[in-house]
This record gives structure tokens, C-alpha cells and sequence, in this order.
């Protein structure tokens, strides 16, 4: 039997590494194309840093575990338990100006201003995350979500509760769309378009934020109430993967939020990284049935 808790503990050292990795970075390094990844597309150097500490962790982690990454792919030691890796969901955000240089702050910075690395997450647009899910027996079990360049910390035990920094946190029972705040898949094409057309246009507020981990743990806070990507498959890499969701997904379902995909059906939980779904989220089914139907 796993200890859970114990688990979760090591996910969260896990995501801590990570970040101090990123933020040491030499940042003209992090948006270069180092590779193609394991589901297709390129992968970035803040991929690579990442998922490569990841990696090394679990390699020494007393517990073995298999691990699903976005770069490496499916890393099968024979375990029972498998961590579903997304070293940097929105690499798009991570890697925002980092080919810009920037003088020498100790001979610019304000008095005042806040004692920060050169090179440090404040300079990209600061919402993207190191996000795992740890799963047997078929069901995820533990997860932890970080926003990197800021340390806030999403977790979730089954059974336990979601908490952001420590503190519970529990969905906001909105119902109606014209009440919620939705986070949107930006849409890729005139049909994605007019899929979006009625939640931007029927709900309270509208965010896109190019990030889905985070996404789904607002939801989880109280903060946003619902989630869509009103694109279809294509282009064909326009959806979402196991990767992109499977840490935030236990932590919104254990604070009593919903999803499914655009049929209705629950999210996949497969290691199939080729393969694409379009998310749909939200604090209630009622909310999600109307952000379904909206989306079509």
C-alpha cells in the first residue's frame, strides 16, 4: 500500500527542484529548440532543464515509478505506480522575451525593488507550470501542480482534499454561464470561432492564459468556474494531452469541480502522448453541461 501523503511529499520536492532549476537558468537558453519531444512537438531548453531534474529525482526516489513524460515518453520500470510528467505546461508563457538581454541590475535596479536572480521567471509572462499525477490501479492518487514563477503550490491526495499553499480550497458552486468566469483555449481557426463565439459573449469574464494545469487549479480555488477548448483537432497538435491535465485533474475533482471531454466522456488517463482531447471544466455539472453546449 502506498502512503499517500508521503507520496505527495515527494511530488511537491520534486516541483521545488525544479523551479530553482529554472530560475538559475541562463535565460537566452530557455526558448531554444533542443529536440523533438516524445508527442511530436519541439522541445524547448526550459523542457529539457526541467524534465531532466525531474527525471534525476525519480531516478533516486527510494519508491520506484514508472514515469510518463512529455519529452522522453514512457519511462516503464515495472512499477505499479506511474507519475504523469509535464515539465512545463505553456512553454509559450516560460520562454516570453527571453531573448531579450538585460542590463546589469546592479547598476539599474531601484532601491526598493525586490532582491531577484538576473536571470529569473520574472521576466517571461509569468503563468506557466511543473505539473505531475501520480496513478494506480488506473486512478490518480496524488498530485501536485506549481506555478513555477511564482512557487504557488496546487496539491491533492484522493480521498484528502485539494489545498493551494496548505490551505483547503473548494470550488465556487456557480451554475449559470452568464455568473462564471471562463478560461478559454484560444481558438485556431474560423470554426474554433465560432465554437468560442457563445461563451465570450454569454459569460460574466473570459480569460486565455495558455496554460490548462493552472487553469484547472483556479477553477479548483474559486478564482475561475469553468474551462473550454472550442477548437477541434486541427491543426492536429491543437489539443490537450494526458500530460497537460493529469496532475491538475485530481486536484479540481477533490475540490468538487467536473470535466469531461467534448463528448461528454471522461478525460482519458492513457500514456498515449499522440493522442489529443478537448478539455472541458467546471465548478458544477450544471456549469459544465452549459459550457458543452455552448462550445458545439
Amino acid at each position: 500500500m502506498v502512503d499517500k501523503e508521503r507520496l505527495l511529499w515527494s511530488l511537491v520536492e520534486c516541483s521545488e527542484q525544479v523551479r530553482l532549476a529554472v530560475i538559475a537558468a541562463e535565460r537566452r537558453s530557455l526558448a531554444l529548440v533542443v529536440g523533438m519531444g516524445a508527442d511530436g512537438a519541439e522541445t524547448s531548453g526550459i523542457d529539457r532543464i526541467a524534465e531532466d531534474v525531474a527525471l534525476s529525482f525519480f531516478d533516486h526516489l527510494e519508491l520506484s515509478v514508472n514515469v510518463l513524460s512529455e519529452e522522453v515518453g514512457l519511462v516503464d520500470r515495472g512499477s505499479s505506480l506511474t507519475v504523469i510528467v509535464d515539465p512545463i505546461d505553456a512553454t509559450a508563457n516560460a520562454t516570453a522575451s527571453a531573448e531579450l538581454t538585460f542590463p546589469d541590475p546592479s547598476e539599474t535596479m531601484h532601491q526598493l525593488a525586490p532582491v531577484a536572480p538576473l536571470y529569473s521567471g520574472q521576466f517571461g509572462f509569468p503563468f506557466y507550470a511543473f505539473s505531475v499525477g501520480a496513478m494506480q490501479d488506473g486512478e490518480l492518487i496524488a498530485a501536485c501542480v506549481r506555478n513555477l514563477p511564482t512557487g504557488d503550490l496546487f496539491t491533492a491526495v484522493r480521498g484528502g482534499g485539494s489545498r493551494m499553499n496548505g490551505v483547503p480550497i473548494r470550488c465556487e458552486p456557480i451554475q449559470a454561464l452568464k455568473d462564471a468566469w471562463i478560461s478559454l483555449v484560444r481558438p485556431a481557426d474560423e470554426e474554433g470561432l465560432r465554437r468560442a463565439a457563445g461563451l465570450i459573449l454569454n459569460s460574466a469574464r473570459i480569460r486565455v492564459t495558455g496554460c490548462t494545469a493552472l487553469d484547472l487549479c483556479l477553477i479548483a480555488s474559486g478564482v475561475l468556474h469553468g474551462f473550454a477548448n472550442p477548437n477541434t483537432h486541427w491543426p492536429p497538435n491543437f489539443g490537450e494531452k494526458v500530460v497537460d491535465y493529469a496532475g491538475a485533474l485530481l486536484i479540481l475533482e477533490e475540490a468538487g469541480g467536473v470535466t469531461s471531454d467534448q463528448y461528454g466522456e471522461p478525460l482519458p488517463l492513457t500514456f498515449d502522448l499522440l493522442a489529443r482531447v478537448m478539455p472541458f471544466a467546471a465548478s458544477t455539472p450544471e456549469l459544465l453541461e452549459a459550457i458543452r453546449q455552448s462550445a458545439r
